[in-house]
């Protein structure tokens, strides 16, 4: 019998399941020993999301009597301190939701299984990007099972009335679309400053495209570059000054809320987000979704994130590695699958499986354009102090009072300190 114990509940989108030891499975439900009891931690917000984790997990024990699935559910904020105070005491779930943040230190104190060794079956379903994406300190301890990309949302309207006929797909592209816009009376962009933390959805773009990867993140963390070394960073930087013009009249004195409301209103043409697309819906708009370029030559890497990732605690003993096992077996079907990813509406990490136009008419389209990226996060390194300079840092570029060189010297400032401080 199925418990649901609900812990505090914030907005979140994470599930937990297990892993491992394929071979440990008994045949229909339970295992060899009998029936067995598994555990399962995430993050959710008590809404849509963590439904439809129930329903996964509730046709799981329909379809395997003898495993019991026990879930828990924690805000978002409370959730990674729970987890690792959990598995450190050796009380740890079974299955837990995956920061990919504490890969290298579960690995080490051995909280993560390497799903490798038992789970062919749903790693081999995985897109070449996301097997790649998966395999991390020498193995493969996380299983990322939806991924959540970025782009523009565009009113069609407005670029017909400008004269937009063709969907750029270079930055050159992308400019001269912006033109056209500012000189028929449209602001090309719905982007503005007030809000510090809303100017970063124009500068990932460029950097996910130039090679600001994880790579350059981790040098930097080591005191090995800096910002001011690289190209990547300073390319990004004059990408948000040259895009300005076509920000919100008076970006600056502009909160994030009129921009979004200028787009919604359709007196601007491009959202750099997907997440207005159902606000967008919502306001009767006529829109469509393309890349957000930002070379001239095409790029493989994207900016976006595997937003979900199944992590396994190996300590449990190998009936419970069984049990979870035939879980992400269950999980990953593509019925199933399929059916979860709607609800939550994110895209597969899978090839075969589509969302369809069931969930949204763009969704196919969005889905097609990032087959074969390579799918790199926000920010890195991750440190609040280097990110707080760079919100600054955007606002001074954007407001015209500091140079690209003199937000990366910022950066760089920011950058000494933490290394200092952590090496």
């Amino acid at each position: 019998m199925k418990k649901w114990l609900k812990g505090a509940t914030l907005a979140g989108v994470a599930m937990a399941t297990v892993g491992t030891l394929a071979g440990c499975a008994g045949s229909a439900g339970g295992t060899s020993d009998g029936p067995v009891e598994i555990s399962f931690m995430m993050w959710g917000d008590g809404g849509d999301t963590q439904t439809a984790y129930e329903d996964v997990i509730d046709a799981f024990e329909e379809a395997n009597d003898g495993i019991t699935v026990n879930a828990e559910f924690f805000n978002t904020n409370d959730y990674d301190n729970l987890l690792k105070t959990r598995l450190s005491g050796g009380a740890g779930p079974d299955v837990y939701g995956f920061d990919l943040g504490n890969i290298e230190s579960f690995v080490a104190d051995g909280f993560a299984a390497d799903l490798s060794e038992g789970g062919e079956s749903y790693l081999s379903k995985l897109t070449p990007e996301a097997r790649e994406d998966s395999e991390r300190e020498g193995g493969t301890y996380n299983l990322p099972i939806s991924l959540s990309g970025n782009g523009i949302i565009y009113n069609k309207a407005l670029f017909d009335k400008a004269g937009v006929t063709e969907e750029p797909t270079t930055y050159s592209e992308l400019k001269d679309a912006a033109k056209k816009l500012s000189d028929a009376g449209i602001v090309p962009f719905a982007m503005s400053a007030q809000d510090n933390w809303w100017p970063q959805f124009i500068v990932y773009y460029p950097l996910a495209e130039h090679g600001a990867n994880e790579e350059l993140g981790a040098e930097m963390a080591a005191g090995e570059t800096t910002f001011s070394d690289s190209d990547a960073w300073r390319d990004s930087l004059d990408i948000v000054r040259e895009l300005t013009p076509y920000y919100m009249p008076n970006p600056v004195g502009t909160s994030q809320t009129a921009a979004q409301s200028a787009f919604l209103a359709g007196d601007a043409a491009m959202f750099p987000a997907t997440w207005i697309l159902s606000d967008a819906r919502a306001a009767d708009l006529d829109v469509d979704y393309m890349n957000f370029p930002t070379t001239d030559t095409e790029s493989d890497a994207l900016w976006g994130t595997y937003q979900v990732r199944f992590g396994l605690n190996p300590n449990n003993g190998d009936a419970k590695l069984a049990a979870g096992q035939k879980f992400l077996d269950f999980f990953m079907q593509d019925d199933v699958y399929s059916e979860f990813l709607a609800k939550v509406k994110l895209f597969p990490t899978t090839e075969g499986v589509q969302i369809g136009e069931d969930v949204d008419p763009l969704f196919p389209d969005m889905q097609a354009s990032w087959e074969g990226k390579q799918f790199v996060a926000a920010f890195s390194p991750t440190d609040p102090s280097i990110q707080d300079a760079l919100l600054v840092g955007l606002q001074d570029i954007i407001s015209g009072s500091k140079s690209t060189d003199d937000v990366l010297a910022d950066l760089d400032t920011a950058l000494e300190q933490y290394v200092a401080n952590n090496n």
